[in-house]
Protein backbone atom coordinates (compact mmCIF):
# COMPACT_ATOMS: atom_id res chain seq x y z
CA UNK A 1 0.00 0.00 0.00
CA UNK A 2 1.04 3.57 -0.46
CA UNK A 3 1.54 5.99 2.10
CA UNK A 4 2.23 9.38 0.78
CA UNK A 5 1.03 12.31 -1.82
CA UNK A 6 -0.93 11.16 -4.74
CA UNK A 7 -0.48 13.25 -7.78
CA UNK A 8 -2.61 16.63 -7.30
CA UNK A 9 -1.00 16.96 -3.95
CA UNK A 10 2.63 17.93 -5.97
CA UNK A 11 1.29 19.48 -8.79
CA UNK A 12 2.69 22.22 -7.53
CA UNK A 13 5.99 20.77 -5.75
CA UNK A 14 9.52 20.56 -8.02
CA UNK A 15 10.54 17.25 -8.26
CA UNK A 16 13.93 17.41 -6.24
CA UNK A 17 11.47 17.92 -3.66
CA UNK A 18 9.80 14.79 -4.08
CA UNK A 19 10.80 11.93 -1.74
CA UNK A 20 12.37 8.90 -3.41
CA UNK A 21 9.40 6.62 -2.38
CA UNK A 22 6.91 8.98 -4.09
CA UNK A 23 9.05 8.82 -7.80
CA UNK A 24 9.17 5.33 -7.51
CA UNK A 25 5.98 5.32 -6.94
CA UNK A 26 4.59 7.68 -9.25
CA UNK A 27 6.57 6.01 -12.19
CA UNK A 28 5.44 2.73 -11.59
CA UNK A 29 2.09 4.01 -11.88
CA UNK A 30 3.15 5.79 -15.40
CA UNK A 31 4.87 3.38 -16.73
CA UNK A 32 1.76 1.12 -15.92
CA UNK A 33 -0.73 3.59 -17.55
CA UNK A 34 1.66 4.49 -20.43
CA UNK A 35 -0.21 3.41 -23.25
CA UNK A 36 -3.08 5.87 -21.85
CA UNK A 37 -1.09 9.58 -21.64
CA UNK A 38 -1.06 12.16 -23.42
CA UNK A 39 1.46 14.54 -24.41
CA UNK A 40 1.44 16.03 -20.24
CA UNK A 41 1.61 12.60 -18.97
CA UNK A 42 4.36 11.15 -20.91
CA UNK A 43 6.17 14.73 -20.27
CA UNK A 44 5.72 14.17 -16.20
CA UNK A 45 6.85 10.57 -16.52
CA UNK A 46 10.26 11.68 -18.60
CA UNK A 47 11.19 14.09 -15.98
CA UNK A 48 9.73 11.68 -13.31
CA UNK A 49 12.70 9.86 -14.88
CA UNK A 50 15.34 11.80 -15.13
CA UNK A 51 15.31 12.88 -11.14
CA UNK A 52 15.48 9.65 -10.43
CA UNK A 53 17.83 9.04 -12.35
CA UNK A 54 19.88 12.09 -10.77
CA UNK A 55 19.30 10.87 -7.43
CA UNK A 56 21.36 7.41 -8.61
CA UNK A 57 18.54 5.00 -9.73
CA UNK A 58 15.94 2.88 -8.88
CA UNK A 59 17.87 0.55 -5.63
CA UNK A 60 18.88 -2.73 -7.00
CA UNK A 61 19.72 -5.73 -5.01
CA UNK A 62 16.52 -6.02 -2.55
CA UNK A 63 15.38 -9.14 -4.21
CA UNK A 64 15.71 -12.19 -2.89
CA UNK A 65 14.20 -15.73 -2.38
CA UNK A 66 12.39 -15.12 1.37
CA UNK A 67 11.53 -11.40 -0.05
CA UNK A 68 9.64 -9.17 -2.88
CA UNK A 69 12.52 -7.85 -5.83
CA UNK A 70 9.95 -5.14 -6.87
CA UNK A 71 10.44 -1.89 -4.80
CA UNK A 72 8.02 -0.97 -1.58
CA UNK A 73 7.10 2.25 -1.34
CA UNK A 74 6.02 2.29 2.61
Amino acid sequence: MYIGRKLAQLDAVPLKEWEMNELLYHHDILSNTAQFLNVEGVSLHAQVIKEIEARGGVPHGRGGWDHSSRVIYD
